[in-house]
């Protein structure tokens, strides 16, 4: 044990005499005023960027909500940054779907509709919403479907297409291509 422990003191003489040496040469090059301010603003660099890369990140986004003569505002809310397309869309729904801060503007959806799934491929987004929707009115339901596709088209940089889905189901899309068909029939296209 006492090899181990000579070992052990003569290592900790020269580990503390490097210590020493540094100290000394970091003293003599800090002297020169220069040197001082290049450190101070390293040493500033460090602690603000040690603060932004453990704080909390959010972000501001513009979400959508039709007002008392049924046009669309918008609104600024401060959310957390979510890195991914599909968080980021579950989280621009999310936040449609909780209604506006403001007493000005209408809640695009009732209270107890929720995000269901989300799923983003090449430039596509299908977000499904679930079935408590369908039961909106039909005005109410265009407007807060309009609303959902402005805002996610704001918040998210390169969406191609936006496929919005009730309980699974495209709203309207039946009803969309029977008319297209009536008036191909009309026109005789």
């Amino acid at each position: 044990m006492k090899p181990f422990l000579e070992k052990l003191r003569g290592l900790s003489i020269v580990v503390g005499r490097a210590l020493a040496e540094a100290y000394r040469r970091s003293v003599v090059w800090l002297s020169v005023p220069v040197n001082f301010c290049l450190a101070a603003l390293g040493l500033v660099f460090l602690v603000s960027f040690a603060s932004w890369a453990i704080g909390d990140r959010f972000e501001n986004i513009v979400l959508w909500f039709p007002d008392t003569r049924g046009s669309l505002q918008g609104e600024l809310r401060q959310v957390p940054v979510k890195w991914g397309t599909e968080a980021r869309a579950e989280l621009v729904a999310s936040e449609l779907l909780l209604g506006p801060k403001s007493l000005s503007l209408l809640p695009d959806f009732g209270s107890s509709i929720r995000v269901e799934s989300v799923l983003y491929r090449r430039g596509r987004l299908y977000l499904d919403i679930s079935r408590e929707a369908a039961l909106e009115e039909t005005k109410s339901l265009k407007n807060g479907l309009a609303a959902m596709e402005r805002s996610l088209r704001a918040s998210i940089p390169g969406l191609r297409r936006l496929t919005v889905t009730i309980g699974g189901t495209e709203p309207y899309s039946i009803g969309l291509k029977a008319e297209e068909g009536r008036r191909a029939k009309k026109t005789g296209k």
